[in-house]
C-alpha cells in the first residue's frame, strides 16, 4: 500500500511534464518527418536511417540511438505526460519479474512473499533516485537509461523462464527469440551493456554444471550486438570532444570511487527496509535446504566489483560519473547487490545456527526464538520506522515522491507548466523568427532538467535545437 500511495503523486505532476534539451536534438528529424507526411511508418523508418548515420558519425549504441529519437513528442508536445507512464511501467514491471524469477530459480518461495520483498525494492528505487527528472521525466536521459537498464534485467527473465523449457521445437523457438532480445541489448549505452555481460558471466558460472547451446547462443548475440557497437566510426569522433580515462585509469578509479558512494546510498530508509524485509528473506531461505553458502566475503566481494564496474564506461568515455542519469543506473546496481548480499549472508547465518548449537550461535538461535514470539511486533515497528524516516525527514525533496507531492500542492508544478506552454505558443507562432523567452521562476526537481541558456554560452547547443526544432532563426534568454 506504501508503494501504491507512493505513485500517486509521481503519476499525477507527469501531466506537468514539458521537454528539455536532448527531446528536441534526439527528436527534431523525426518530427519533421511526422509533420511532412503525418505517418508513423514512416518516423520509424526515419528512426532506423538515423542509426545508420549516428554509427558513423556520433555513436554506436544503435539501440539507444533508434529508442532516443522516438520520443512521444514527436508527435505532439501535450504527449511528454505519457514518458514517466513507460519509464514507471517498465521500472515497475521489470524489477517485479526479475525480483520473482531470480527468487524462484533458487527458492521455493510463496507469492504473497515475492510481493513484498518486490515491493519493498521497488519503493528504495523510486525514493531515493539521485536525479527523478532524469529516471522518469525527461525522456532524453529516461529513455537511454532508465527504460533500457530495466529492459536489460528482462534479458535474465527470459534465459531463467526458458530453462523450464523441455520440447526440442520451444527450446529452438525460445533461444532464436532470446538471442535477437540479446542483440538488441548489445545495442544499449555501454553502461547497461558491460554490467549485461558481466552478470551474464555470473548466470553462465552459475549454471556451469549444465551448459547448453541454448545458453550460449544469446550470449555470442550480445556480444555480437556489443561489437557492432564499439567499432562504430562515429564513437571516435564523439569521444574527440570528451575529455574521458585510459581503460586502466577508469577501472582504478572506479575501485576508488565506488566506497564512497556505498556510504552515501547505504541510508537510514534502505536500513530500516532490510530490517522489514529480514523475516521474510529468512522465511524464504528456509524453505530451501539444499544450498550451502560457502564464503560469503567472497560473495561480498565481486558483488562490490561488479557495482564499480558501474563507473568504469562513464569514466572511460566522459571523465566522470556526475550525470544524474548515470547515477540513477549505478543505484539501481547497487541495491541489486545489497540484495544479494541480503540473501547470502541471511542464509550462511542461518545455516551457521543450524549446524552449531553452542556459543554464540546458541545465543542467536536464543535471540531469534525471542524474535519469533513477536514477530508481528518487529513488523510494525520496521514499517513504522520506515514510516518515521520516509515523513520525518526535513528536506521534502529527499525522496522523489515527497517532492512530487511538496510541488503539487505549493503550486510549482502547475506554474512551471503554465510558463512552458507560454513558451511554446511562441515558438509555434509563425511570424516570429527571433523568439526571446523568460527563465523559469520555478524549478520543481522532478520536472526541472535544464533551460535555455545565454547566447555564448557552453550550453547553447540546447538553443539552436529547439530554434531547428521549431524553425526559428534563434531562440534567446532573456
Amino acid at each position: 500500500m506504501l508503494l501504491v500511495g507512493c505513485l500517486i503523486p509521481l503519476l499525477v505532476i507527469g501531466r506537468y511534464n514539458v521537454m528539455a534539451a536532448d527531446d528536441y536534438s534526439s527528436g527534431k528529424g523525426l518530427h519533421r518527418i511526422w509533420e511532412q507526411t503525418g505517418n508513423v511508418l514512416e518516423v520509424w523508418k526515419g528512426a532506423f536511417r538515423s542509426i545508420i548515420w549516428a554509427w558513423h558519425n556520433w555513436m554506436g549504441y544503435f539501440t539507444g540511438c533508434f529508442l532516443g529519437g522516438l520520443n512521444p513528442v514527436i508527435y505532439s508536445e501535450k504527449l511528454a505526460c505519457v514518458t514517466p507512464i513507460l519509464m514507471l511501467g517498465m521500472l515497475l514491471l521489470a524489477t517485479y519479474l526479475f525480483v520473482k524469477t531470480v527468487i524462484r530459480k533458487f527458492y521455493p518461495a510463496e507469492k504473497q512473499d515475492i510481493c513484498f520483498l518486490w515491493g519493498v525494492m521497488a519503493f528504495l528505487l523510486l525514493e531515493t533516485l539521485p536525479s527523478p527528472v532524469e529516471a522518469l521525466y525527461w525522456y532524453g536521459g529516461a529513455g537511454l537509461y532508465t527504460f533500457l537498464h530495466y529492459a536489460m534485467l528482462l534479458l535474465f527473465v527470459f534465459l531463467i523462464k526458458s530453462e523450464s523449457l523441455k520440447r526440442m521445437p520451444s527450446k529452438i523457438l525460445a533461444a532464436a527469440g532470446i538471442a535477437i532480445y540479446a542483440f538488441v541489448i548489445g545495442g544499449c549505452q555501454y553502461a547497461t551493456v558491460l554490467q549485461c555481460l558481466l552478470w551474464y558471466i555470473g548466470y553462465l558460472f552459475i549454471n556451469r554444471k549444465k551448459l547448453s547451446w541454448q545458453n550460449i547462443l544469446p550470449f555470442l548475440s550480445l556480444l555480437l550486438g556489443f561489437g557492432l557497437s564499439v567499432t562504430a566510426p562515429g564513437n571516435m569522433i564523439r569521444r574527440s570532444n570528451a575529455y574521458g580515462n585510459t581503460a586502466f585509469s577508469a577501472i582504478m578509479k572506479s575501485l576508488l570511487m565506488a566506497p564512497g558512494y556505498v556510504r552515501k546510498w547505504f541510508s537510514p530508509l534502505l536500513i530500516v527496509c532490510l530490517l522489514a524485509a529480514l523475516p521474510v528473506i529468512w522465511k524464504i531461505i528456509k524453505r530451501e535446504k539444499n544450498i550451502t553458502y560457502q564464503l560469503p566475503g567472497l560473495v561480498s566481494a565481486g558483488s562490490f566489483c561488479l557495482f564499480a564496474a558501474a563507473f568504469t564506461p562513464s569514466l572511460y568515455g566522459v571523465g566522470n560519473v556526475a550525470a544524474g542519469r548515470i547515477q540513477n543506473q549505478m543505484q539501481s546496481i547497487f541495491y541489486i547487490m545489497i540484495w544479494i548480499n541480503a540473501f547470502y549472508w541471511t542464509g550462511w547465518i542461518q545455516r551457521k545456527m543450524e549446524n552449531r548449537k553452542k556459543g554464540f550461535w546458541k545465543d542467536c538461535c536464543a535471540i531469534k526464538e525471542i524474535l519469533k514470539k513477536y514477530l508481528w511486533t518487529y513488523r510494525w515497528l520496521a514499517f513504522a520506522l520506515v514510516l518515521l524516516v520516509f515523513v520525518g525527514t526535513s528536506d521534502k525533496n529527499t525522496f522523489s515522491s515527497m517532492s512530487a507531492l511538496r510541488s503539487l500542492v505549493n503550486g510549482e508544478a502547475r506554474s512551471y507548466y503554465e510558463q512552458a506552454q507560454e513558451r511554446l505558443a511562441l515558438y509555434q507562432d509563425d511570424t516570429i523568427s527571433v523568439v526571446e523567452v523568460e527563465p523559469f521562476t520555478v524549478r520543481p526537481k522532478v520536472l526541472y532538467f535544464t533551460d535555455v541558456v545565454e547566447e555564448g554560452n557552453v550550453n547553447y547547443w540546447i538553443n539552436e535545437n529547439i530554434a531547428d526544432y521549431y524553425g526559428k532563426e534563434k531562440i534567446l534568454l532573456k
